[in-house]
């Protein structure tokens, strides 16, 4: 068809005037909508949004163009609250509508564009703004049975937006600008329900962009959306105050980067899924206090999956750049992580809670560091980790599959100048099995310190290295210690006076404060099991550890002192019930170990050192409840002030539980007496030095029964010296008696050697105790013997008596003091210890005795003791014989001088006590013996010399026989001492007893039994001697009579009744006084003779008759031309002729025949009327006596005794006495 046609066409058709009238009908409405549809919509648009949001809405202008269904809206606004200002204002808002909204019913836009919103919205109080009650009426829920509004949504565009949040509760506004919301196309109706709508949001919060996109479906059952949200360089400084202000932390600056992916899914199961990169940059966090807490250069998580409905949370790595955590504790014990100063309560899990499954790949820290700065100790400690580095793969929680983990940092104290410690550490595992090795380098021990000082005052110092292992299996905790090494380990007191007390005694140390010192400390192989609660350590090392070990006055040790007092905590507990700790160390070694040891505990303090101490063990168990004994080796010197040192070498075994030691002991010149403090209270003795020595073998166990001990070796006891107490160190009530030598505390008792060879003692409990010695050897000793004022000999008072006795004062010094034996049991009898000595030899012994019970005192030494005693023993060799006796020589002098022998048999462990000891001492000056003379006799020696044998036998039933022989040669007494407490005539007893030739013999045999407690061997000697001088008085020629014979009768001359002629037994008797008298030249005699009226009447009568008769038979003989001289005696042939002629001869009264003539009488009669004429008186008995002793003059005279020795003694009549016999006395005295 041609155009012509076609035009021809149309004019004719109806369809022209159609077409126009609708052409002009759509313009007209166009027109008509153009013009009317702004003003209408300004006006109920206002209205109806003013209704519905409860604010006034103002509309600038509209603008609509009806032909392309566009509309415009400007300067749209929504007031505030209070009306005076804009909440909501936008600068356009444009909608492109199709003209298919008309033919679906249903909005169908083709674009909808928001310019410049602004949005003002304010924070009144917390959690209320000023929209609240716009938010309410827009979430009124709609009618539940209306159908759902379809539209379909395209080019959705908000840009050049801005938001302002106003918060007044913590006074900042928050400023979102450059917003701009995009979205293609949303839609729900028909297909387009299926269509993915892919929106975009990007905008500046407070400076920092943020973009997130995202495709979803929102109209579909599974509502399947899939986001992407990037944030960067967010900064987190402005929320800092929306933080909760109970947190212990604020916030101070960080960054925030991300770069997330979000997906969500409602059906079939609502899902979430999270992932992408977080990352934190420049963070600083701030404690309550505002002091730095934490902060880092960066921190990014690599989120692989977070799906919080099903709990999942994979992270693909973490990596932390350069953190660093400040950590506080303030002085009260608050750490700054606290809230308020309060600690935070720890979150508890549900029962029914299913928990997260969390898996991280790969964390990694680097360039961390960590300050400890803790003011709840006392000395503030100050501790940093620098260089931290923190590496872990494959965690996973619960743990599926083992975690690989390590790390290593390094440690320093607050002085930036020390030498930083390492430390590195490496493992793997899950929360049932796993393994961790540490590493530990130079980590110096002052950096406990600050602990260490609120439990003990001394400060600890040192090194410490470790490489060690922690394994757990489930319950089973099992921690290993390949090597542990401890360097230059102190402990240190900067007041040493308040750690430990001022000895004499010490070591070396390398720090003039230190207490104890540990050059090198090496743990090898260690292995405990927390769970059995055992520890196995294959070795331990010390290298020359050195202490001060002490304790003070009060009881208290060094490490009593150490510790700082604490209030005991009510209601501790401990544990009860747990299986005790086995601990086992199968090497333990000690080389060049030395202590300084003071006890001040005891009146004299304790002091001594160890040096060299080596020590070697092995299979140790010092827990265990029974273990087999280990093997140990120890080795030390001990040593006191500057005297060489002693060595103590142990070799063997040692147990503990039971306690028990066997081995091989060596001790050389081992110190003992610095222990004698420990038994000073039972001594009056002060041991100033004593070494002891020992070679052989001990064993000891600690049975039920009791202990058992076993000694088998050579002993000694060497350079002894004993001293007497001081008498500041006497019991009070002893110190007025102290002699003068325990006032100065002299010399008691020393010996250079004193050597047990063979030595075996036996202690097993039920039975004796054994003690064997094979030989014995004492050599250079000395003894200080001291007869005190009292009476008592020193060495009785070696030990203080443990109860008070009455002290009684002997008459005389206790040389041997028998005691009568105790009675006791069968079983004390039983138990009584087995002793056996064998040969005893003693060498170069002094003894120096002092006698304070005389005055003045006497001292005498012993010196060149030399002798032997031979074996023996306190039981018998067989059952029922008596203990052997063993032979004793013992030689020596006396005052330089004197010679000194004793032998004999004894044995001093015989219970009952025997023996038979000779002794022998020769020449023994005596004017030293003056003290004794003059406090017993009253006159001091002048000279003299002493020579005695003496034999002393006691039988096993205590008898004690015993004859002492002196020989005095030369003695002579002085002049009496004015004041002594005695005066005897010595010098008449020297007189009396001395030969020619000045010596005197005297034998004093002494018998007694020793069980008698009142016998004193002493007492009985010097009562002896003390009679003997007596007798000098009282019957001096009984001294006389051992080396004369017969006894007191010398001292009495016998006489006939009424006669004075010497018979044949008298003159032998005067006979023996020439004797005596003549080698007793400074005797002289005086003789008194004695009658008695009574006794002698008749004798006498028939005395003078006798003499009559003999006058008259010399008569006879004078006429015979016979010398009257011879004529001596008359024979009975001769009396009665003799008689008549004396009869005729007196004027005696005759009887006569009747002429006056005398009778002749028988011989009787006459003599009976001459003796009744005989006339007696005391004058004629007073003749008689003085006749007598003239006779016994006359006679001792003719015996060629000087003249100059004899003297009449006036005669005497004696009363009448019953037994009076006639005599002549006899009284020496000296010239």
């Amino acid at each position: 068809m041609n155009l012509p046609s076609f035009v021809s066409s149309f004019k004719q058709s109806r369809w022209p005037m159609r077409l126009a009238l609708a052409v002009a009908a759509v313009v007209l409405l166009w027109l008509l909508g153009w013009l009317a549809v702004p003003p209408i919509l300004r006006s109920q648009g206002e209205k109806l949004a003013t209704e519905a949001l409860g604010r006034k809405v103002t509309i600038g202008q509209v603008q609509f163009l009806p032909w392309s269904l566009e509309l415009s809206l400007h300067d749209v606004a929504v007031a505030d609250l209070e009306g005076k200002d804009a909440l909501l204002r936008m600068r356009r808002i444009y909608i492109d509508a199709e003209l298919q909204s008309l033919l679906r019913m249903a909005p169908v836009v083709d674009a909808l564009e928001v310019d410049a919103p602004v949005l003002r919205i304010t924070q009144v109080v917390p959690g209320q703004t000023d929209v609240d009650d716009i938010m309410e009426r827009l979430s009124q829920p709609g009618d539940p049975q209306a159908a759902p509004v379809g539209f379909v949504l395209y080019n959705i565009v908000v840009q050049g937006g801005a938001v302002d949040f106003v918060d007044r509760t913590v006074g900042r506004t928050h400023e979102v600008r450059d917003l701009r919301f995009t979205l293609p196309f949303i839609g729900n109706l028909g297909a387009q329900r299926q269509v993915k709508v892919v929106p975009r949001l990007a905008f500046q919060l407070n400076g920092s962009a943020f973009d997130s996109t995202a495709e979803a479906a929102p109209f579909t059952e599974s509502l399947h959306t899939d986001a992407s949200i990037r944030l960067k360089d967010f900064d987190l400084s402005p929320y800092r105050e929306y933080l909760p202000a109970s947190l212990p932390m604020r916030l101070d600056a960080g960054m925030v980067d991300a770069d997330l992916r979000l997906s969500f899914e409602q059906k079939p199961a609502p899902a979430v899924q999270l992932s992408g990169v977080l990352r934190a940059r420049d963070v600083r966090v701030r404690d309550a206090a505002q002091q730095e807490l934490l902060s880092f250069d960066a921190l990014e998580v690599r989120l692989a999956e977070l799906q919080p409905f099903k709990r999942l949370l994979r992270i693909e790595a973490v990596r932390l750049d350069a953190p660093r955590l400040v950590l506080r504790r303030d002085g009260a014990g608050h750490f700054n992580l606290e809230r308020n100063g309060a600690k935070a309560p720890v979150p508890v899990a549900s029962k029914q809670d299913p928990g997260w499954n969390v898996e991280v790949g790969h964390v990694a820290l680097r360039g961390g560091q960590l300050s400890w700065q803790d003011d709840g100790v006392p000395g503030k400690a100050r501790v940093n980790l620098r260089d931290i580095v923190l590496e872990s793969s494959a965690l996973s929680l619960p743990f599926a599959h083992p975690m690989r983990f390590g790390g290593s940092l390094q440690w320093v104290g607050e002085d930036a100048g020390t030498q930083a410690a390492e430390l590195a550490f490496k493992g793997d595992g899950t929360d049932r099995l796993g393994k961790v090795a540490v590493s530990v380098r130079s980590l110096p021990l002052e950096l406990a310190a600050p602990y260490l000082a609120q439990w003990i005052t001394p400060q600890l110092g040192g090194v410490l290295a470790v490489d060690a292992g922690l394994a757990w299996n489930g319950p089973a905790l099992m921690a290993q210690v390949a090597g542990l090494g401890l360097d230059n380990v102190t402990l240190s007191c900067t007041n040493l006076s308040g750690c430990t007390e001022s000895a004499p005694a010490t070591v070396a140390m390398r720090g003039k404060q230190s207490l104890a010192e540990i050059k090198h400390l090496r743990v090898e192989d260690a292995r405990m099991d927390l769970v059995q609660r055992s520890v196995r350590v294959g070795r331990i090392s010390l290298t020359q550890p050195r202490a001060l070990v002490d304790r003070s006055a009060d009881g208290r040790w060094m490490f009593e002192r150490w510790q700082v007092s604490h209030p005991e905590v009510a209601g501790h507990a401990t544990q009860s019930g747990a299986a005790p700790w086995s601990v086992h160390m199968a090497n333990v070694e000690m080389d060049g170990g030395a202590a300084a040891f003071r006890d001040a505990l005891t009146a004299e303090p304790v002091a001594f050192t160890v040096t060299g101490l080596r020590l070697r063990l092995q299979d140790f168990a010092p827990l265990a409840a029974s273990a087999k004994p280990s093997a140990v080796s120890l080795s030390a010197r001990m040593g006191v002030g500057r005297a060489d040192p002693g060595r103590l070498d142990y070799e063997g075994t040692l147990g503990l539980s039971p306690l028990q030691a066997q081995g091989k002991m060596t001790a050389a010149q081992l110190p003992l007496h610095p222990f004698e403090p420990y038994v000073a209270n039972a001594l009056r003795v002060d041991i100033r030095r004593v070494d002891g020595s020992f070679r052989g073998q001990v064993q000891y166990a600690d049975t039920p029964a009791g202990p058992r001990l076993g000694v088998q070796g050579d002993a000694a006891l060497d350079d002894v010296r004993v001293r007497m107490a001081p008498v500041e160190q006497v019991e009070d009530g002893a110190r007025a008696d102290a002699p003068r030598m325990r006032r100065r505390g002299e010399e008691l008792l020393n010996w250079k050697s004193l050597s047990l060879r063979g030595l075996d003692v036996s202690l097993v409990p039920g039975q004796p105790a054994v003690v064997d010695v094979r030989e014995t050897a004492l050599s250079d000793f000395f003894a200080r013997i001291i007869v005190q004022a009292d009476g008592r000999i020193n060495l009785q008072d070696m030990l203080k008596r443990t109860a008070a006795a009455p002290a009684a004062v002997p008459a005389m010094p206790p040389v041997v003091a028998a005691s009568a034996p105790a009675p006791g049991g069968a079983q004390d009898a039983a138990l009584a210890p087995v002793i056996r000595f064998g040969p005893v030899s003693l060498t170069g012994g002094r003894v120096h005795f002092t006698d304070y019970f005389v005055q003045p005192n006497y001292s005498a030494d012993l010196s060149e003791l030399t002798g032997r005693i031979s074996a023996f023993s306190s039981v018998p060799a067989s059952t029922g014989a008596a203990p052997e006796m063993a032979d004793l020589e013992l030689r020596g002098r006396v005052e330089g001088t004197a010679s000194l022998e004793i032998t004999g048999k004894l044995n001093p462990l015989a219970k009952p006590l025997a023996m038979d000891i000779q002794g022998r001492m020769r020449d023994l000056e005596l004017p030293p013996l003056s003290p004794y003379t003059i406090r017993y006799a009253g006159h001091g020696v002048e000279r003299g010399k002493l020579s005695m044998d003496v034999n002393y036998r006691v039988l096993p039933d205590g008898q004690l026989t015993a004859s002492n022989k002196l020989v005095l040669n030369q003695l002579t007494f002085g002049d009496p001492v004015q004041g002594a407490p005695a005066s005897l005539p010595v010098r008449l007893a020297v007189a009396l007893l001395a030969d020619r030739n000045g010596v005197i013999d005297v034998d004093l045999p002494i018998s007694g039994s020793l069980n008698d407690p009142e016998f004193r061997l002493g007492s009985v000697i010097f009562r002896i001697i003390g009679n003997l001088i007596m007798k000098a008085v009282t019957a001096p020629f009984s001294l006389l009579a051992g080396a004369l014979g017969g006894g007191d009768e010398l001292g009495s001359v016998s006489f006939a009744a009424g006669s004075a002629v010497l018979d044949e037994g008298a003159r032998q008797g005067l006979d023996k006084v020439v004797q005596a008298l003549t080698d007793r030249p400074a005797l002289k005699m005086t003789v008194a003779g004695a009658a008695n009226l009574e006794a002698e009447r008749d004798a006498w009568k028939r005395a003078q008759l006798q003499q009559s008769l003999l006058a008259q038979k010399r008569r006879a003989a004078l006429r015979a031309g016979q010398p009257a001289d011879e004529v001596k005696t008359i024979t009975a042939e001769e009396y009665p002729a003799l008689l008549k002629e004396v009869y005729r001869r007196s004027d005696t009264p005759k009887p006569r025949n009747l002429v006056g003539i005398a009778k002749d009488l028988p011989p009787s009669e006459m003599e009976a009327l001459l003796l009744a004429s005989i006339p007696v008186s005391e004058a004629s008995m007073r003749e008689l006596a003085l006749a007598r002793g003239v006779a016994v003059r006359d006679y001792l005279a003719s015996r060629q005794l000087p003249a100059d020795r004899l003297f009449l003694g006036a005669a005497r009549v004696v009363p009448p006495e019953a037994s009076w016999k006639p005599h002549a006395e006899l009284t020496l005295a000296t010239r």
